[in-house]
């Protein structure tokens, strides 16, 4: 597994700590899927509300069923709007389109054809809490949006 995030500043203190919690964030959903250990992944830390759950769920399906990926997942166009102190908006897109399915139970990987689903639009909500991590507590994902497809 591979993360690759697009450098970039986002043009402020707080908008770089929302995007480095960003990264923080996906790095601890990824580590319960391919550790198979949601509870021990950090994923509270960085995620509150319905998206804990949400990824909860994810990385426990993931677990349960002994799947994973490899390959390369790409972060990239990603865009910060604070609203005050404690809350703001974080957009970004994602490639799959270098990752494939791993079966943990035969250390397998299943080439996944490219496809327009391959590529993924998230629109996120912060919250800083109060140790200053900035949280996503809601999460929406748009599988095969055209603002992410090359």
């Amino acid at each position: 597994m591979k993360l690759d995030f697009e450098e970039q500043r986002a043009g402020g203190t707080a908008k770089d700590a929302i995007l480095r919690d960003n990264e923080r964030a996906v790095s601890a959903v990824w580590q319960a899927v391919a550790y198979g250990d949601p509870e021990k992944s950090g994923m509270d830390s960085y995620y509150a509300d319905a998206a804990l759950r949400g990824v909860y769920t994810y990385a426990k399906d993931n677990n349960t069923r002994k799947t994973s990926w490899a390959g390369t997942l790409r972060y990239f166009h990603r865009q910060v709007t604070v609203f005050d102190k404690t809350s703001a908006a974080l957009t970004y897109c994602v490639d799959e389109s270098r990752a494939n399915v791993k079966d943990l139970r035969t250390n397998k990987v299943k080439v996944v054809e490219t496809s327009p689903d391959s590529y993924v639009h998230y629109n996120a909500s912060v919250k800083k809490d109060k140790e200053g991590v900035w949280q996503i507590w809601e999460l929406d994902e748009d599988r095969g949006s055209r603002k992410c497809q090359p």
